[in-house]
Parts: C-alpha cells; structure tokens; sequence
C-alpha cells in the first residue's frame, strides 16, 4: 500500500529536494503541500508549491497555511540560504492554477477523517500549521498514521544559534506543542541530515539521469552550496527535508533512538531541543507527562544517497 503523504513545506531549495522524492517514488501518494513561512513567506511559499507541482505535472493540491508563529514576532525569511524566490534564483514558471479553497489546518482535518489511520503527515518547515491543528482538533492524533518532523538538533550544535535548527528557531512554542502531543511522532533533526552531502558531481549526475526533475535541483543547489560552502566550508549542499521521507521509504538507513523531547521557548537558548532519552530519569520537569518519540540520530550517508538516486532514475523511466 503506498503512503498517503501530506508535506507541510516551506519551499525552500532542499524542499524541492523532497517534493521532487516525493512525486518520484512509486510508494509515494503526495496528497497535498500545505505552506508554511520559513524559508520564505508563507504566500511565497504557496506560490512556489503551486509553481513546482506545475512544472513537474504533478495534481497534488496547495493548500496555505499559517502567515506567523503562535506567539512571536516572526523571523525573517531564509533568503540567505535559498535566494530571494526560494529557488536559489532559479526561474521556475507559476502556477496558473489556484490554491485549495480550505486553509492547510482544515484540509488536514478534512483529510484525516476522509482516510482515518492512513495519512502520514510530513513536516519540513516550522511546526505552527501542527500546532494549529492539535489546537482545533485534538483528536487527529488518532487519526494520523504518524507524523514526521525534520528540526531541532539532539545531540548537535543548531544552525541558526548554537544551539537552535532554523524550523524551531521559527516557532519554538508550535513545535514544544508537536512534540508534546500523544501522536505517533518520528523527528528527523540534524543530527541525520547533517552527515548527508549532495555534492556537484551528484546533483550533475542526477540532472543527468532524471532531466526534468534533476535539473532544476541541481541548478537551485549551486546557490545552495554556495551558501554551506562559505558558511561552514562543505564542498555541497545538505538535503535536510528529504530525511523526512525518506524515514518511510528506506527507514534501515537511520539509527533511532527513543525518548521525550521538548523545545526551549525564550531567553538565549530559545529554539534548542530537549531531549531525555527513554528509561532514564532526571529533575527536569519539562518532560513531565510528554510521551516518548522516535529519533533519527544517525544516517548512513551511502545508503540514504543511493536510494534518492535510485528513485530519481527509475521515475525517469
């Protein structure tokens, strides 16, 4: 049976990484995008989806979602890392169809209750559509399949403070709210991306293989490794949001590691994940009550990248 996927993205240069995995992969049912702001504005982001989707003739609905955190001021845009179109400048043409009638937080409800236990939502940008959703209907955490989040940092420094990822940075009380719901919740944080390089002689090779997907990824992943390269010296790019697929379709390239997490919500640290692994105890009362979740603490780099090549390749037929 294949995975009935909701992708709640901010696109965003690896989110094209993942939508593109995601339309690719034969076990993949891309349902919908719900938007999200992060990488860019949430209307951006609406755009860019719709825009993607089209080029890569793919009838997956748009629908957008929250345009701020819970609680915050938002932050700016990640302009730096993915361009100012969110594409690493890359031209892609849009859409000229329309966004779904239905907000993201009532098309996942509407969703849900059309596929009880089937869905698995995937979320690759800030968690306040998640968040949203728990507010206004608490019983969809029995009605998910399972949640996948790719943020926070574990047993990692964070990549936009020292101790904060850029997702939870975004909404560190939406995503303190995700992880503290009695859903069957997987996180995908850096420390299993940040092992994965994508490097140019890959993103040539998959242009090579896969032209009318590949392409346009590997021309976004030149701006985007110019950013790694000088920022944290990295001869490529990293592509943070596919883990979050990727957990479904190759899980054996993940070591897991379980326990109750939590998110930092002000002062200094704000954005760092908590994280008490399962079967020990401590003072802290943060974790008081949270249930434990799955974390993807380590990737096999071999295995993950031949996998996305593998698909990539065969859907080109």
């Amino acid at each position: 049976m294949k995975h009935k996927v909701i992708l709640d993205t901010d696109p965003g240069i690896d989110d094209a990484m993942a939508i593109a995995y995601a339309i690719a992969h034969p076990d993949i049912e891309l349902l919908a995008l719900t938007t999200i702001f992060g990488n860019v504005r949430t209307h951006e982001a609406t755009h860019n989806a719709l825009a993607l989707l089209d080029h890569w003739e793919c009838g997956a609905d748009v629908a957008e979602g929250e345009a701020a955190p819970l609680s915050m001021p938002a932050n700016e845009p990640g302009y730096l890392v993915h361009g100012r179109n969110g594409f690493g400048e890359v031209d892609i043409p849009a859409s000229t169809r329309s966004k779904h009638a239905l907000g993201a937080v009532d098309y996942i409800i509407e969703a849900t209750k059309r596929h009880p236990g089937e869905i698995v939502l995937c979320a690759v940008g800030p968690l306040t559509n998640l968040a949203r959703l728990l507010e206004r209907d608490p019983d969809v955490v029995s009605r998910v399949r399972a949640v996948v989040v790719m943020g926070g940092a574990v047993h990692r420094k964070g990549n936009v403070t020292p101790v904060a990822e850029a997702n939870f940075w975004n909404d560190p009380h939406a995503a303190d709210k995700v992880l503290g719901a009695s859903w069957p919740l997987v996180l995908a944080p850096l420390d299993c991306t940040m092992p994965v390089l994508f490097t140019p002689d890959f993103m040539q090779a998959l242009a090579d293989e896969n032209p009318k997907l590949g392409k346009p990824l590997a021309e976004m992943a030149k701006f985007y490794a110019r950013f790694y390269r000088s920022h944290q010296g990295l001869g490529g790019c990293v592509p943070h949001d596919v883990m979050a697929l990727s957990w479904l379709t190759v899980a054996g390239a993940f070591r897991l590691q379980k326990g109750a997490l939590g998110v930092v919500t002000d002062g200094p640290a704000i954005g760092q994940t908590l994280f008490q692994p399962g079967g020990t105890q401590s003072r802290a009362r943060c974790f008081d009550g949270r249930p434990d979740h799955m974390v993807m603490i380590d990737t096999d780099p071999q295995m993950f990248m031949a996998d996305y090549m593998k698909v990539m390749t065969l859907h080109a037929g």
